[in-house]
């Protein structure tokens, strides 16, 4: 593996581009570098497809990609638990969470003097409007739903994921402990420094990526992904070319083949459309 390096490999020729979204193509400020819908326009015109990997709820997700320019084709959010078309709307593939595993999540975050966030046919509930579920849904542009008891809910109506706001500290103190009482069983994962994300146990980035790619008919050595998040390690690992962004961790930087700042990204596209078209 190339870990660190600064070039995209000579025999490398992309046929599809994942990206990662918070955090790899635009910042916690909803900004991105100059010169990146260009980039990613000039990448559709050289016939190289751009797919978004993200932990986004699909509403959230279409707002932010068509600024980018990017109305059509397959999405990939959730963590990897849906994959829809952003032209239709229409849902390509779901794996939502066991209804009764989701309630135990409920249950034991309850306990532990937390709140949930849970998502129901791309829709974000909860209990109590807490200040934590308003800065979250102010920052993804979603509305908020209440219901009495989200317990009975996710069993009724099983929720595609749950995530838990709070501090980046006490995302600190708490992931490594659910991430062990529920090994084997789901995926959880930290995707933002304040987010812990609760999903079912098959779900991945990477595992999608793969589903997707076998359906359009693309091979992993043609497919380069983005990133920036710890739950974006197995993507970055999976595909032909694995590129973090400088920011990142350095887990995630460890993980990847190339490293070039978020900055850069539009450079770095510009690079493989040249590299297709010659």
């Amino acid at each position: 593996m190339n870990a660190g390096g600064t070039a995209i490999p000579p025999g490398f020729r992309p046929a599809l581009v994942a990206a990662d979204l918070d955090g790899t193509l635009i910042g916690r400020d909803l900004t991105w570098a100059p010169g990146l819908p260009e980039a990613l326009a000039a990448l559709h015109a050289a016939g190289i497809r751009t797919v978004i990997c993200t932990g986004r709820m699909l509403q959230s997700a279409q707002r932010v990609v068509a600024r980018l320019g990017l109305t059509e084709g397959p999405v990939i959010c959730y963590q990897g638990a849906l994959v829809a078309d952003l032209a239709s709307g229409e849902w390509l593939r779901h794996v939502p969470m066991d209804g009764q595993a989701a309630a135990e999540v409920v249950r034991h975050v309850q306990t532990m003097g937390r709140q949930l966030n849970a998502y129901i046919d791309d829709q974000l509930f909860v209990e109590q409007v807490t200040e934590e579920a308003r800065r979250y849904a102010e920052h993804v542009e979603v509305s908020i739903d209440t219901v009495d008891d989200l317990v009975t809910e996710v069993v009724r109506r099983p929720p595609t994921k749950l995530v838990l706001v709070t501090s980046p500290a006490d995302v600190d103190e708490i992931l490594s402990g659910l991430q062990e009482r529920w090994r084997g069983r789901l995926y959880v994962t930290r995707s933002q420094p304040d987010y812990i994300e609760f999903a079912d146990g098959s779900v991945s980035k990477s595992g999608t990526l793969a589903w997707l790619c076998g359906r359009l008919g693309v091979a992993r050595e043609a497919v380069m992904a983005l990133g920036d998040g710890m739950n974006d390690i197995d993507m970055l690992e999976w595909a032909g070319l694995g590129v973090a962004v400088a920011e990142a961790a350095e887990p995630v930087r460890g993980a990847a083949d190339l490293v070039v700042p978020r900055a850069g990204i539009p450079a770095l596209l510009g690079g493989l459309t040249e590299r297709v078209a010659t």
